[in-house]
């Protein structure tokens, strides 16, 4: 009889198995073949249909600029592509082959619980996967286009790597708790549709109650003496101006109280791979190095310290008064926060899945099959 540490007895081979026949049983539908081709025909169409008309009517020169903005909604359409399909794969593996009276023989079989679960993990990310590698052939020209550095590139393919196998684990997990193959399906959607538009529309939503009056030192700049500003012909140089400091009392919307709902959002881990930007150069900060991704870090960072000295400043770096001494923005690791709370909710589905189909079953839900 089987006990609980020969269940979470882990062979590569038995791994191995469980998952080649979980590959040879998808490859057999042609419509997955399908889906794949069409997907790859996309992702080619909407770089070209982007950046050739860039080319023809810019020249190079605007190209890298356009391609870099292109680059990271490709990978964010990947990511999203991801988060629909993953769900559809893995929440049902269990209790599909449960209801069909196949998981009842591998169970029988030499095989442990862990190897069956990892098995299938490893089956449903590799297939989520190949969305990423089909998709790389068309990243890579508008990444070679934007001069991306190949270290940004390989972390957010990473990134999307990582989330794929979490949300395959969490599918598993809810695979194994359920019934019927259609409410583990339904209620991983439930989850990614959460996380991923619920939460923001309640950040969103959530901010505007957590306002705050706050006596604040503000830098503006000043013009020098004696100019009134009646002749604007006269208006002397911006160098001359000086930057002074003024208090003030301002609304500071608190949305660093309300950050946590967007802590599980996939697209804000995937921007944390982006480069960070400075806030207190923005003033002199060359824009057309950004991206959807680094523009989202940037957000991220300000929302995570909405009432840091350095947001209150309006003057030029270099101006006479100029606050040198303020400190510089932090940067909060907003996106890697969610990466410890996915990982912890991928290991516990693991966990929960392992459990579940250990033998002998002391419980059994009603309706459940065995063989």
């Amino acid at each position: 009889m089987a006990t609980m540490n020969g269940a979470l007895r882990l062979r590569p081979r038995g791994t191995w198995l469980v998952a080649s026949l979980e590959l040879r049983q998808r490859l057999r539908s042609r419509g997955w073949i399908i889906a794949l081709a069409v997907w790859t025909v996309v992702l080619l169409g909407l770089g070209f249909l982007v950046l050739a008309p860039t080319l023809y009517f810019a020249g190079w020169d605007h190209l890298a600029g356009t391609a870099r903005v292109v680059l990271s909604l490709q990978i964010i359409l990947v990511l999203f592509a991801l988060l629909v399909v993953v769900p559809a794969l893995s929440a049902g593996s269990i209790n599909g082959d449960r209801n069909a009276g196949t998981l009842a023989i591998l169970q029988a079989s030499l095989l442990s619980s862990a190897e069956i679960v990892m098995g299938k993990l490893l089956a449903g990310w590799l297939t989520g996967l190949a969305f990423l590698v089909l998709a790389l052939p068309s990243t890579l020209i508008t990444a070679v286009l934007a001069q991306t550095s190949p270290w940004y590139f390989l972390r957010m393919v990473a990134m999307i790597a990582l989330i794929a196998a979490c949300l395959t684990a969490l599918g598993l997990g809810l695979s194994s708790i359920t019934v019927r193959q259609l409410s583990s399906v339904v209620l991983a959607y439930v989850v990614v549709f959460g996380v991923t538009v619920v939460l923001p529309v309640a950040f969103g939503a959530a901010a505007t109650f957590v306002s705050q009056e706050r006596q604040v030192t503000v830098y503006e700049s000043q013009p020098p003496p004696g100019w009134t500003g009646d002749d604007w012909t006269s208006e002397p140089d911006q160098s001359t101006w000086t930057c002074e400091p003024l208090e003030s009392t301002q609304t500071v919307l608190r949305t660093d109280l309300v950050l946590p709902l967007l802590w599980a959002n996939p697209v804000v881990m995937l921007a944390e791979t982006a480069p960070s930007v400075n806030l207190r150069d923005t003033a002199t900060a060359d824009f057309g190095d950004l991206d959807a991704l680094s523009g989202m870090k940037l957000l991220l960072q300000y929302a995570a310290a909405p009432a840091h000295p350095s947001h209150f400043v309006s003057c030029d770096p270099g101006q006479e008064g100029y606050p040198e001494d303020l400190a510089t923005m932090p940067q909060r690791p907003v996106g890697w926060i969610g990466v410890m709370l996915w990982l912890l909710v991928g290991g516990g589905s693991l966990a929960l899945a392992i459990r579940r189909l250990a033998a002998p079953i002391r419980r059994l839900g009603r309706g459940t099959r065995i063989a």
